[in-house]
């Protein structure tokens, strides 16, 4: 009585199946496919700090810095940007007015090129203003070749050679513009997982007059803190074979701040 009832249920049963074995094929070959190994996307790494000094009593006086530095890697380029600004100031006893004592802004953009493993070509521009050196404005535009003969995870260090035109604006006096042969090292070494240095040479010779030279030095100590912040040092030095009448060739600033890094 009941065996027809049994074998529709069968045929039904066998006629489902197939059904959802191709639906569910279908759906498997439709998803999509995910790449495990793909290379992540390249992202900017670097830091930004800060720094304060105060006093008050017998002398009062008040003194800032700011930097930042920023790097985005590509497999066959390199964008670098930076930036410092520096600032002091103290309070003259005798009128009790503050008096400007240093005052800096420099920002840079650097553009290397990789094309082959280690060497690169590299297009740069800085502009500048400085109180010490009477400048109210420097910029400099160049290009040339570079080449990296350590790139390790502990020590790096790149040799670069090309062109320059420098044009300054002083405040006072006759403004100048030089086209000048460049000569830089980059030298970095991460001993530890705490400490990084950095030394960063330029040397700006003139084409035109042999005496008139040119050359800037940063070196920084970063220790690191936390897993993002660091505490940083820099000394900076300015020099100027031919600087601004009553100014010194040599200017040294040491600056200490305190970060976050990216």
């Amino acid at each position: 009585m009941f065996q027809p009832f049994v074998q529709i249920a069968l045929l039904a049963a066998a006629s489902a199946a197939p059904a959802t074995t191709t639906s569910s094929a279908t759906a498997l070959v439709s998803a999509p496919i995910q790449d495990a190994t793909a290379p992540a996307a390249p992202k900017w790494t670097g830091n930004v700090s800060a720094g304060l000094v105060m006093t008050d009593g017998n002398s009062e006086m008040r003194q800032a810095n700011a930097s930042a530095d920023a790097t985005l890697k590509r497999e066959k380029d390199q964008i670098t940007l930076g930036f410092l600004w520096v600032y002091a100031e103290n309070a003259n006893n005798a009128t009790n007015d503050w008096e400007l004592t240093d005052r800096r802004t420099f920002g840079r953009g650097k553009y290397d090129y990789f094309f082959a493993e280690k060497t690169y070509a590299y297009g740069m521009l800085t502009a500048e203003n400085d109180f010490l050196q009477t400048i109210a404005l420097r910029w400099n535009a160049g290009a040339g070749l570079g080449h990296q003969f350590v790139d390790t995870a502990t020590w790096k260090f790149a040799l670069e050679a090309g062109m320059s035109y420098i044009d300054t604006d002083y405040k006072f006096g006759t403004d100048t513009d030089d086209v000048t042969v460049r000569i830089a090292t980059n030298t970095t070494h991460v001993p530890s997982e705490t400490w990084s240095f950095n030394h960063l040479l330029e040397l700006y010779p003139s084409v035109e007059d042999t005496e008139d030279v040119y050359g800037r030095s940063q070196f920084s100590a970063d220790a690191k803190l936390s897993a993002n912040m660091i505490m940083s040092l820099k000394w900076i030095m300015d020099y100027d074979n031919t600087p601004f009448t009553g100014a010194e060739r040599v200017d040294n600033r040491y600056l200490l701040s305190v970060g976050w890094k990216f």
